[in-house]
């Protein structure tokens, strides 16, 4: 019985080389249109590739021919013998005009050199690594690793190797693309002189030649290093094929699109122009396209329902099947002989032939796909069961080192293919399963011999080998997986050396790249919140074990580094953690060690424990004043008493003599003395007002500072203005004033080194801009709220109402353009962010650049030391205007008693007295016991007043005073509750007339 068509594997061919040729063939059916069906017994052809030079093919038998294009005599094209290699178990091949490159099954790469006999040369003591899939341009070669890396080698004349180092013309040995490293690769093609590199999540990166806008990128300027095509993100792109000039993608969707040369038709847009970037295939629009194929100048789509091959592009050698020579510039359908009985499995194109393989009997091997070392359940499941065999075990620990050595493998681990959701990676989408990587590593450690390896692998093998710039999104997965394997190890207290590695990694992230991964991390707050904490754990565990022996501290300040670099890239985002998070709560720990330290070393002991603990105390006072630039991890609290420290130390080194002011001319006398070489910010400030008695061991300063804010606010000529809302800013006309701003920045310096307040109101934005923070709208809403608001309306107008307003980017403030030429400038709804960005930047900064810099000169000069820097903003400016709100039970609880005992008639009637106070009166009584109505930040819970009984002989005739420099209360011996009521309220209300001392 002869077996129909139907029953019989085989394979088409048509165009410039006649495929029915071979041997093996057993019955060869040709066609009107130049199309050959060949029947075929076993081995049948399963791969074939070809250039104008080569056409070679692999068969099911694992063995690999190829036939060379020649010239003869007369100059007519011919091709030679089908040539074998003497090679077994090849499952892919790929030929290009120099060279063929087999791929064997065990995923070896064999070289053969077509000019010479077909001997075969592996190439893997080059390669070292299981490779999956091998490609060829005319003159350069490209290969994809198991793990998801590609290697080229070849000509370089047009930088399709993809090198980051000086290219050189040629590369005779397989060199790994530097760009993609860390880039989860799924597959690498190769055109004429350009190649082409797939992500997992469908990103493409292309480079070499681009004469023809091959590469896709708007341009026909060649690229020497991968570029990602852009306008193909988010497309779902799954395949890519590329000819001699031009370039197709295939998407999940079934979509084609086409870019490069189209001087044949080839990009089937019905025309034979050239396309600078990808563009849809619209006569394949909607047909579910499942395969692409380029020849050198035609393209081959198989459309998956309907088993339709449709072909466009040159169709001189008769490889578009269509029974005349000629080219055709839009996809047609090709007519195969029997076609009704043959079902098209896969197709393929090469230089000038087309080839498809229909109705296999047996699925041949098919070609290695995919990153094979990617992690996944199953593979996890099997170390689990089988770590405690010893034979498993080797192999065990040969699939842990190969996939966490890897970035790429773990970048292309546990991908969220929730409706394709990896697809759509982006700054906003990670397109990992986070719920997957959580359970894997949860199941990974409850076998600590496999967790162990795991943790051993990744510090020894994949930390030193991450990028400092990994390529886009897919290249950061691995830091999720890090943090995840960190956290166990931290929580396990294994993790001290691994904490300082991943710290490490972090450290060497370029800084755009950071600020990329924090974004992400912060759309999951969650995942954000447990990878700070973690970093704080392992600083907590580091410091735990600090001493001055200690060899430990660079680890400890390297977690540290990564939780302010952190810190400080949220912060220029939309920051979703508190700065809380970031505390590393024992630190205030170790500055209660400290304070031990110094009280122990101011008694008696023996000579050698005295070095021991001064030894210590430099120990600790170094590693604790270092934190000051890492400020994100330090509570409010120990910033103060890190503050007060470093003040002390400073200033115990310097003393002046005290400064003498007329109260009267307070402004005047003091600009004077800022003038003169006997000013010294770095020393104590102790002031005297003339005829008054008293020393100045803080409360008398205290009010020297509360008299200048506000005799700066009423100065003329006007440095200061301040709006209806009781804010101070810049005067714009004050620029000439250079000496009164620098004097006025001076002072607010010297207010802060001296712990005392200069309640000016100013906004926050001064305190950003001190601290090299960028003023926002939110600024500018507290200084010009009409104007603000304004601005935010703007944001949400319609495009009508826009150019209604008819504004421009023209002056604001004076005659300073928003940009230059700003007038002609129109605001739009494209613009109009910069527009509000702009007009923030003018009011708060440019329009007051010149008085900024001087007030930001003076105030360094008078506080000489920079740790100031480590408060927020919202910190600074409290430190310097002081505590508004004012836990007033901290008065009573702190006070002390001269005369008299707490339980003293005339103490309880004051308290009872003082209780019944508003909270303005309380201010007013603050006011006059202090000189000031506020409370330093670093006093706020630690107010000493003391309260002295003033025994007279006739109390009623006297009122109550203050000795402001001692924080004392003086009260007579009032002899009921209603004398001293009316007595205490006169005195703190005429407060500025008479009552202080």
């Amino acid at each position: 019985m002869v077996d129909t068509p139907r029953e019989k594997a085989g394979m088409f061919s048509w165009g410039e080389v006649n495929l029915a040729k071979p041997a093996e063939t057993v019955e060869t059916r040709g066609s009107e249109n130049g199309i050959q069906f060949t029947p075929t017994t076993e081995p049948i052809i399963t791969t074939f590739s070809g250039t104008n030079s080569m056409v070679s093919f692999t068969k099911s038998d694992g063995t690999s021919c190829f036939i060379l294009r020649q010239k003869d005599l007369d100059g007519n094209v011919t091709f030679g013998k089908t040539m074998s290699v003497k090679r077994t178990q090849v499952v892919d091949s790929s030929s290009g005009d120099s060279c063929l490159l087999l791929l064997s099954s065990d995923g070896i790469v064999i070289c053969v050199d077509p000019s010479a006999p077909a001997v075969p040369r592996s190439l893997q003591n080059v390669i070292n690594k299981r490779v999956i899939q091998v490609a060829c341009g005319d003159h350069h070669s490209i290969i994809l690793t198991e793990d998801g890396q590609a290697l080229t080698w070849g000509s370089n004349a047009q930088g399709q190797l993809g090198l980051t180092f000086p290219k050189p013309s040629v590369l005779e040995a397989p060199t790994s693309v530097a760009a993609l490293s860390g880039v989860p690769l799924v597959q690498v093609t190769a055109g004429g002189a350009h190649s082409f590199a797939l992500s997992v999540s469908g990103t493409v990166f292309g480079w070499g030649q681009n004469d023809a806008g091959q590469l896709g990128l708007g341009d026909k300027t060649d690229r020497s290093t991968p570029v990602s095509v852009e306008c193909l993100n988010l497309k779902k792109t799954v395949s890519i094929s590329c000819g001699e000039r031009h370039t197709a993608v295939l998407t999940k969707g079934g979509v084609v699109l086409t870019f490069g040369s189209g001087s044949y038709g080839q990009l089937g847009h019905n025309g034979v122009l050239n396309e600078l970037r990808p563009r849809v295939v619209a006569e394949l629009w909607g047909t579910a396209v499942t395969q692409i194929s380029c020849g050198s100048n035609h393209t081959l789509a198989l459309v998956g329902p309907t088993k339709k091959i449709y072909l466009f592009g040159r169709g001189e050698e008769g490889q578009l099947g269509n029974r005349v020579s000629t080219d055709c510039s839009v996809p047609l359908p090709v007519e195969l002989p029997h076609s009704n009985d043959q079902s098209i499995q896969r197709i393929f194109a090469g230089g000038n032939q087309s080839f498809a393989l229909c109705a296999l009997s047996q699925e041949p091997e098919k070609v290695l796909t995919g990153i094979r070392t990617a992690l996944d359940q199953d593979t996890i499941t099997f170390w689990l069961s089988n770590c405690q065999n010893a034979k498993s075990w080797r192999k065990i620990q040969k699939q842990i080192k190969d996939t966490f050595s890897s970035a790429s493998s773990l970048n292309a681990s546990f991908l969220d293919r929730s409706v394709d959701k990896h697809y759509r990676t982006s700054p906003m989408i990670c397109g990992l399963d986070m719920a997957l990587v959580s359970t894997a590593f949860e199941n990974l450690a409850t076998k600590a011999k496999v967790i162990e390896e795991v943790a051993t692998v990744v510090q020894e093998c994949l930390l030193p080998s991450l990028s400092q710039q990994p390529v886009g999104v897919e290249g950061l997965r691995v830091y999720y997986i890090l943090m995840e394997l960190l956290q166990l190890r931290v929580q396990d207290c294994h993790g001290e050396k691994l904490s300082v590695s991943v710290a490490e990694a972090f450290l060497a992230l370029h800084l755009d790249k950071l600020e990329v991964l924090v974004g992400l991390w912060s759309r999951t707050p969650t995942f954000f919140r447990s990878a700070v904490k973690t970093f704080c754990n392992a600083a907590m565990k580091h410091l735990s074990v600090l001493d001055v022996e200690s060899t430990n501290q660079n680890a400890f300040m390297k977690t540290v580094q990564v939780l302010q670099r952190i810190h400080s890239a949220s912060s220029k985002g939309s920051r979703c953690l508190a700065d809380s998070v970031f505390h590393v709560k024992t630190v205030i720990d170790a500055l209660e060690m400290l304070e031990q330290l110094c009280r122990l070393s101011l008694g008696i002991m023996l000579e050698n424990d005295k070095q021991r603990i001064i030894n210590n105390i430099g120990y600790y006072m170094g590693t604790l004043f270092s934190l000051a630039q890492f400020s994100c991890i330090l509570p409010i609290e120990c910033k103060l008493k890190l503050w007060t420290f470093q003040i002390k130390i400073k200033q115990v080194k310097s003393i002046s003599a005290p400064f003498i002011v007329n109260r009267a001319n307070v402004q005047q006398d003091t600009f004077l003395y800022l003038r003169t070489p006997h000013c010294k910010p770095t020393s104590r400030l102790k002031v005297k007002f003339t005829e008054e008695e008293g020393e100045d061991i803080g409360g008398v300063s205290m009010e020297f500072f509360h008299l200048l804010a506000n005799k700066l606010q009423k100065t003329e000529p006007q440095i200061l203005g301040v709006n209806e809302h009781g804010v101070a800013w810049f005067c714009q006309n004050a620029a000439q004033l250079t000496d009164e701003l620098f004097l006025l920045g001076t002072l607010c310096g010297m207010a802060l080194y001296n712990q005392c307040l200069m309640n000016i109101p100013f906004p926050l934005a001064l305190f950003k801009k001190l601290l090299g923070v960028k003023p926002t709208l939110d600024d500018l809403m507290e200084l010009s709220p009409t104007v603000a608001q304004g601005l935010m309306e703007l944001l949400d107008y319609e495009e009508e109402t826009l150019e209604g307003l008819q504004l421009d980017f023209g002056a604001i403030c004076g005659d300073l353009d928003l940009l230059p030429n700003g007038q002609s400038i129109p605001v739009t709804k494209v613009n109009r962010q910069k527009y509000v960005e702009l007009h923030v930047d003018m009011v708060l900064s440019r329009s007051v650049m010149h008085q900024f810099l001087e007030f930001e000169r003076g105030f360094n000069r008078g506080c000489p030391l920079t740790e100031w820097k480590m408060f927020l903003p919202d910190q600074l400016m409290t430190l310097l205007k002081g505590e508004e709100n004012f836990n007033w039970d901290h008065l009573k609880q702190n006070a002390l008693y001269i005369g008299c005992a707490s339980n003293h008639e005339v103490v309880n009637n004051f308290w009872t007295v003082f209780a019944e106070f508003s909270v303005e009166q309380k201010k007013d009584f603050l006011k006059f016991l202090t000189g000031t109505d506020r409370i330093p930040k670093v006093r706020s819970s630690t107010i000493t007043v003391t309260i002295k009984l003033w025994y007279s002989a006739h109390p009623e005739l006297c009122y109550p005073m203050a000795e402001t420099c001692f924080l004392t209360l003086c009260l007579p011996n009032y002899s009921d509750i209603q004398t001293l009521r009316l007595k205490l309220l006169h005195a703190i209300e005429c407060c500025d007339v008479f009552g202080r001392r």
